[in-house]
């Protein structure tokens, strides 16, 4: 799987373990919500025994954040801020720019506080070709 299609693949996974803590009456609130927690840790497990899981935000373009819902801070701002439900599978080593000003190459430097779904750091998108 490329990139695009790694983040497309999370993407639905957590899209329909919120929809089943919705539309699924009978289960508690204990089931609904470690449904949903034990997602990421599993899913995260799972994955990296096949091979390495991990998202490189920087691999994907302008056409694909934007169907992955990358937000813009500013029209001036060539970067697209990263959705925090991404934050979980980004591999250790990402350039990012945080809406501050500074310049990070580590997730473990990112905070996770975010505004409206994304994070405070922006990735550049490559280069389609």
């Amino acid at each position: 799987m490329n990139t695009y299609e790694k983040c497309c693949s999370i993407r639905h996974a957590i899209m329909t373990r919120v929809a089943e803590s919705q539309i699924y009456e009978s289960w508690g609130d204990d089931l609904r919500l470690s449904n949903i927690r034990e997602f990421f840790t599993k899913t995260i497990e799972r994955w990296s025994e096949k091979e390495d899981f991990s998202i490189d935000v920087s691999d994907l373009t302008e056409d694909e954040m934007k169907n992955l819902a990358f937000g813009k801070f500013s029209k001036e701002d060539e970067g697209y801020l990263i959705p925090i439900w991404l934050y979980p599978f980004l591999q250790e080593n990402v350039k990012s720019n945080c809406i501050d000003g500074n310049k990070y190459t580590k997730k473990s430097e990112m905070d996770t506080d975010h505004r409206m779904g994304y994070l405070a750091y922006s990735v550049i998108p490559k280069t389609a070709n």
